[in-house]
C-alpha cells in the first residue's frame, strides 16, 4: 500500500514539473500579438527593391487596378513631399478591416519622383456608405540623394502610429554636387500618430 501511495506522489510531482517547464505567454505579450490590425512586416513580401533603378517594384499582388479622375484629385494626409498619383500607373488592394461602419482599404501603388524615378506608396482609405471619405499616406520609399522610408502601426484601439525615417549618406560641397560618402550616415526620425475616429477621419494626434 505504502508503495502504491509513493508512487501516486511521484507521478503527481512530475506531471506539475513538465507543466512547469513549458514556456509561459504572459497576458502583456497576447496583447501585445492582437493590438496590431496591420503593420510594415505585413506588406514587406509584396515590396521588391530593383538595385539596378534603385527603386522598389510591387510584387505578388492581383487585381491591378487604375485610378480614377476622382481618386486622383482626392487629398492624402501626410503625403510631405506632394507626389501625385498617375493614371497610367497600378494601384493593388494589399488589405481590407471593417471598424464599426467605416470599411478601411490598404492601397500600394508607384507614383513618379525625380526625374521620373518611381516611388512606392502605402496609403489608408477609409470608406462610409461606399463613399471615400479620407486618405493617409502610411508610407513612402524612394530613393534620391537622401533614402526615405516608413515604418507604420494601425492598431485595434483605432490609433496609427507612422515612423518617418530618412538616411543622408553622401557628402555635398558648397555649390550642392556630391564630393563623396559619409563613414556613418545620419539618420533623421520623426513618429507621427493618428486616430480614426467613428466618421472614418484620420485626425492628427
Amino acid at each position: 500500500m505504502k508503495k502504491i501511495v509513493f508512487l501516486l506522489v511521484v507521478a503527481v510531482f512530475l506531471s506539475c514539473k513538465k507543466d512547469n517547464d513549458r514556456p509561459k505567454v504572459s497576458k502583456e505579450a497576447k496583447q501585445d500579438t492582437t493590438s496590431i490590425i496591420y503593420n510594415s512586416k505585413a506588406i514587406e513580401p509584396y515590396l521588391e527593391l530593383d538595385l539596378e533603378q534603385i527603386e522598389y517594384k510591387i510584387v505578388g499582388l492581383k487585381n491591378n487596378q487604375k485610378f480614377t479622375a476622382e481618386e486622383i484629385k482626392f487629398p492624402i494626409k501626410g503625403n510631405d513631399f506632394d507626389f501625385s498619383k498617375s493614371p497610367t500607373l497600378d494601384y493593388y488592394i494589399v488589405h481590407s478591416f471593417n471598424i464599426d461602419a467605416t470599411n478601411y482599404k490598404i492601397l500600394a501603388y508607384n507614383s513618379y519622383g525625380e526625374n521620373d524615378s518611381k516611388v512606392l506608396n502605402v496609403q489608408l482609405n477609409s470608406y462610409v456608405s461606399g463613399l471615400q471619405k479620407d486618405a493617409l499616406l502610411l508610407d513612402c520609399r524612394f530613393t534620391f540623394e537622401t533614402e526615405y522610408y516608413r515604418n507604420f502601426t494601425i492598431n485595434s484601439d483605432h490609433t496609427i502610429e507612422i515612423k518617418k525615417i530618412a538616411v543622408e549618406s553622401l557628402i555635398f560641397n558648397e555649390a550642392g554636387d556630391i564630393i563623396g560618402k559619409k563613414e556613418a550616415n545620419d539618420t533623421i526620425t520623426e513618429v507621427v500618430k493618428y486616430k480614426m475616429n467613428p466618421l472614418g477621419d484620420f485626425t492628427k494626434l
